[in-house]
């Protein structure tokens, strides 16, 4: 772990800061004024020379100034000081988003996605739990056809997961009937992976078709809360990548857009690194997909239920301001949370 002076923290934090509002190499003798001189521009030139040697900082040319490195980022927001509550703009925003009524819970996604990416400036996105943590909370069976019917089913939050089913034999009204009120006054409250190791256990064995209409649910279980199966993101603010320094090589921009397009990746990459205490932030390299090495994900859990988190955050430039980035998508995360909790 390296061990910064007083001197080098300042000099790197001035050079942190200056980057990024200007996306712009920077020299020592830029950095001589901003401290009044009471450092010399030699003695600075020294000192930004010792922390590239320890890799905060590099050269993109010859005579240029130097630029911070993705560890010199991990190591800015690291260092950063004890955050604060949004902005007076950014609060105000954010407050509107717990005003409207939700009936369902697809709304209050989508709103919050739009929210932080007009508040940031930069691409948000939203992430829905994994279903297998979400409380069930109701079944509803709705015969299409003799042999198809569509299974709804309903979680404590309100979140609707949709399956048609085909069966080998006529499925009477009444058996359907039968087993939704089984099921709802049997599990509600349960998490859906309780549910789907349970409802063959303790179903009544004596009713052949009703075993047989289990054994459908059951694989409808399976295929809505197998790890593979798709959650629902929601992405805005792409087009805010564009006009940005960092992204002004139109193929460059291309794979990012690319990128965001991949959202089974996003999700994995996210996943890996949630933590339900917290923020978490990827920089840079600390990804495994290629095309997002050139950025930043600021993200931070929202809770559903008891046990289901999801998650939400801000994606932009490495030199994103973290220290208004941060507080924003802290907030956000905790109004969802709020909102789901009174709904």
């Amino acid at each position: 772990m390296d061990i910064l002076t007083e001197r080098e923290k300042r000099i790197l934090e001035l050079i942190m800061d200056d980057y990024i509002n200007a996306a712009e190499p920077i020299g020592s003798r830029t950095i001589s004024k901003m401290m009044k001189n009471r450092i010399s521009s030699a003695t600075i030139r020294n000192i930004m020379g010792d922390l590239e040697e320890l890799g905060f900082l590099y050269k993109p040319h010859a005579v240029a100034g130097r630029i911070p490195t993705h560890k010199a980022f991990r190591y800015y927001v690291k260092n950063l000081s004890p955050l604060t509550a949004p902005g007076k703009k950014e609060l105000k925003v954010l407050e509107s988003l717990a005003r409207p009524r939700y009936s369902y819970v697809e709304e209050i996604m989508e709103d919050a996605s739009r929210t932080l990416a007009a508040i940031s400036q930069y691409t948000s996105i939203v992430i829905e739990p994994k279903v297998n943590t979400m409380l069930f909370k109701e079944v509803e069976f709705v015969k299409l056809s003799k042999h198809t019917i569509l299974i709804v089913f309903i979680t404590s939050s309100g979140m609707v997961h949709k399956r048609i089913v085909h069966t080998d034999e006529e499925l009477d009204v009444n058996v359907l009937n039968e087993m939704k009120r089984y099921m709802n006054e049997k599990f509600s409250g349960v998490p859906f992976y309780v549910l789907r190791d349970r409802i063959l256990v303790d179903v009544r064995r004596d009713k052949e078709i009703f075993n047989n209409l289990c054994a459908k649910i059951r694989d409808t279980l399976d295929a809505i809360i197998d790890e593979k199966s798709k959650r629902e993101v929601y992405i805005e603010g792409t087009s805010k990548m564009i006009g940005i320094p960092e992204f002004s090589d139109l193929e460059r921009l291309k794979e990012l857009f690319q990128a965001l397009e991949k959202k089974e990746k996003l999700v994995k990459l996210l996943d890996s690194c949630l933590r339900e205490d917290g923020i978490s932030i990827i920089i840079g390299d600390g990804n495994d997909m290629r095309e997002m090495q050139g950025i930043s994900i600021i993200s931070s859990p929202y809770q559903i239920g008891e046990d289901s988190y999801g998650f939400l955050g801000v994606i932009g430039p490495i030199r994103m301001n973290y220290s208004r980035i941060i507080p924003i998508v802290s907030y956000t995360a905790k109004t969802v949370t709020d909102i789901l909790r009174m709904m």
